[in-house]
């Protein structure tokens, strides 16, 4: 099997286009390097621990390894592919992070904000929890950006958060009883944002804003759904049971959709 260069314009597209359950992105750089920037929703697999990994990489998914340079994910993508264990295609990111025009984050997802009990049940309620608290958040933007271009963007992503949480509902339905979606969603605190930030303190921070509010809302808005993004694709290569890791995937997959639609909607600021 040939290893494949992929340039970073292209996994742009890539990541864009393909379905979540299609792909794994795995960053085989060390510890640090992946807590002081990653691309959202890569797995971390360090090079010098890949070989007694291996058995966590998917074999019937295709693989796209980086690095900061190219050079070691590379060796990464070659020991993958010499082991014979995968069966789809492979790839290394050419150039690496380094080359790397996309958006990153920093520190590691907040698996604690979901729970890593392996609870599917409680995780799903944790996840409609953060719907709520995002809900509010974009709540109170609405307010702050009465007659800004980003207010009726906004109101949209209010309105999908209480979409989403009624879609993570239906799993959670699926696999206990549960009260009616309303009341539930009513009792729920919301006292964290998607990606597990405090509530509190990302209102804090919006109520402070003053320079070009438009923006910094958007911008912010955006690092919340890439965070929530990362969260659950990470947490979709912790679990194994297939209910868990299909419902973390979905969830990943309708975050990526709203980071589209944000920024799509991001030019609306300097117009």
């Amino acid at each position: 099997m040939e290893i494949q260069e992929m340039y970073p314009e292209d996994l742009s597209r890539y990541i864009s286009e393909k379905k979540e359950n299609d792909y794994l992105l795995v960053d085989v750089r060390e510890v640090g390097e992946y807590e002081s920037e990653h691309i959202p929703g890569a797995k971390l697999l360090p090079l010098s621990e890949l070989e007694g990994r291996l058995e966590e990489l998917p074999y019937d998914r295709e693989l796209v390894f980086y690095c900061r340079s190219g050079r070691r994910s590379i060796a990464g993508a070659m020991l993958v592919r010499d082991s014979g264990f995968v069966r789809a295609a492979i790839y290394s990111l050419a150039g690496g992070i380094s080359a790397w025009e996309g958006k990153t984050l920093t520190g590691f997802p907040l698996f604690e904000a979901i729970g890593e009990s392996g609870d599917l049940s409680r995780s799903l309620e944790e996840a409609i929890n953060m719907e709520k608290g995002t809900f509010l958040l974009y709540e109170t933007m609405v307010k702050l950006s009465a007659g800004l271009a980003q207010e009726k963007t906004l109101q949209k992503l209010s309105g999908m958060e209480i979409g989403h949480a009624r879609a993570i509902y239906e799993f959670l339905s699926r696999i206990k009883e549960v009260k009616p979606f309303e009341q539930l969603f009513k009792e729920m605190s919301g006292n964290l944002v998607e990606g597990g930030w405090e509530l509190e303190a990302v209102i804090e921070q919006v109520s402070k804003a003053q320079e070009n509010s438009c923006l910094f809302m958007s911008e912010l808005a955006i690092e919340l759904e890439y965070r929530a993004y990362d969260l659950y694709r990470n947490i979709a290569e912790k679990v194994t049971e297939t209910q868990y890791k299909r419902a973390m995937l979905f969830l990943s997959e309708q975050e990526k959709a709203h980071v589209r639609l944000l920024t799509r909607r991001l030019s609306d600021c300097f117009n």
